[in-house]
């Protein structure tokens, strides 16, 4: 670098820097008509759920972390109108939910239409509270007759499902503004049919990848469905699933063979799905937990994922690995498909809401950064508003803005629910919660 001297005026590497812009203090605003809500499904909050995959599974004894059934739950079956009291008086305005296949279909051609009417009061409830509804159809329970045939690896459960899914639109197409059709299909497939501690229990890559092929025709045939029933009457649908996203990265930048496996890994968990169901998309669903360092060594060829407690980073309850940061990637790299993206789900674990506040902040900092990059995202379900049964862990994982004695079904919100309250009410991140990130914030 050449020698300066004052009497010279400013060097031309100063000049060429870009000017600081001052530190602002207003809102970081979101786009308008942004859809602010929480996420649930039948199974993990409504109690009582009899004729599925999931009350047989929970009743062998190992199955389940802590040896709980979800029994009762949080007997949102009963309780939704207090429970969507509360989320609206935190000024949410959107709410998804998931209905429950057994109950409405408990036996093959049979409709339960009671059941069919309690869905409907669930969600004229939310509607009467002025809230948009993204509907999911399917969340990871079977009904038991068809778990019985054996599930989606039986030739005629795609045909079932086209079958509910229109019907479900046909039932509900004036109270739902979002279908999502399938949650998680990858995580399904790793759960029940390669680690086996999901229903039906299964460790076989063959059977998991034949599973795979159907998922992806039951969604193909559920948006055929689904619009079929809706945009006949006038409205227009608009379908699509919610992903389990993971953000890769390499741990050696420099590796050739952790680049690589980050591709490769990317491909697989992250848009395989929308590879097999090209077309079949109005918008994206994105549920972002997890971020994975790949560390591939020839002699552990299986163990590519670098375990994050060796570096004691910051995690969840659940041992989930906290990172914000990587939300803005996920966003960016599903902005490729063009269609409006909405993350369906968000969260984490954690009892004490020591980390919930600081770290909801963050993630949906790194939203707004996407925003401003050009990713078309309309919307964010914080999951969850209530704790909830987390499947094979039990009742031991705590995701909740709002805590839940199960003993006497006691509510009570945790602070994160107000610093989320204030989020939604401002439509963006006021400065005041910035505060909780440190002061190095500019627009």
């Amino acid at each position: 670098m050449p020698e300066h001297h004052p009497s010279h005026g400013t060097p031309e590497y100063v000049s060429a820097l870009p000017t600081a812009r001052p530190h602002i203090h207003e809102t970081r605003k979101f786009p308008e008509g942004f859809l602010w809500g929480t996420a649930t499904s039948s199974h993990q909050v409504e109690g009582g759920n009899g004729k599925n995959d999931w009350h047989d599974w929970e009743m062998i004894p190992g199955h389940i972390v802590d040896g709980q059934p979800s029994g009762a739950a949080c007997d949102q079956y009963h309780r939704y109108e207090q429970d969507f009291d509360l989320a609206a008086g935190f000024h949410q305005n959107a709410h998804r939910l998931s209905i429950e296949w057994s109950r409405i279909e408990p036996e093959d051609g049979r409709w339960d239409m009671d059941e069919v009417m309690h869905y409907r009061r669930v969600l004229e409830a939310l509607k009467r509270r002025n809230m948009k509804v993204m509907l999911t159809v399917w969340h990871f329970t079977l009904p038991g007759w068809l778990a019985a045939k054996g599930g989606w690896e039986w030739r005629g459960a795609v045909g079932r499902f086209r079958r509910f899914a229109g019907f479900v639109a046909g039932e509900y197409s004036d109270l739902v503004d979002l279908w999502c059709t399938i949650n998680e299909p990858m995580v399904y497939l790793g759960q029940s049919y390669q680690s086996g501690v999901w229903p039906p229990g299964v460790k076989s890559n063959w059977r998991a990848f034949r599973v795979f092929g159907a998922l992806c025709r039951a969604h193909r045939a559920a948006y055929g469905a689904i619009h079929k029933a809706v945009d006949r009457q006038g409205r227009r649908a608009q379908v699509g699933i919610a992903q389990n996203v993971i953000t890769f990265e390499p741990y050696r930048k420099h590796s050739l063979n952790d680049i690589l496996f980050v591709w490769f890994a990317d491909k697989i968990f992250n848009h395989q799905f929308f590879i097999w169901t090209k077309g079949q998309h109005d918008y994206i669903g994105i549920n972002y937990y997890f971020h994975y360092r790949i560390k591939y060594i020839p002699s552990k060829i299986f163990q590519v994922f670098f375990e994050v407690h060796t570096e004691n980073r910051e995690t969840s309850d659940v041992g989930w690995e906290l990172n914000p940061q990587g939300i803005f990637e996920a966003l960016l790299d599903m902005n490729r498909y063009r269609r409006p993206i909405y993350i369906t789900e968000n969260g984490l674990a954690n009892a004490d809401d020591g980390k919930r506040p600081r770290i909801l902040i963050a993630t949906l900092k790194e939203v707004y950064h996407a925003i401003r990059a050009g990713a078309d995202v309309r919307g964010y379900f914080h999951w969850s508003l209530l704790d909830n049964y987390e499947w094979e862990r039990g009742f031991a994982a705590r995701f909740g803005l709002i805590a839940v004695d199960y003993a006497t079904q006691k509510r009570t919100p945790r602070r994160s629910a107000h610093v989320y309250a204030d989020i939604c009410k401002a439509n963006g991140i006021p400065h005041t919660l910035l505060r909780f990130l440190g002061h190095g914030v500019r627009w």
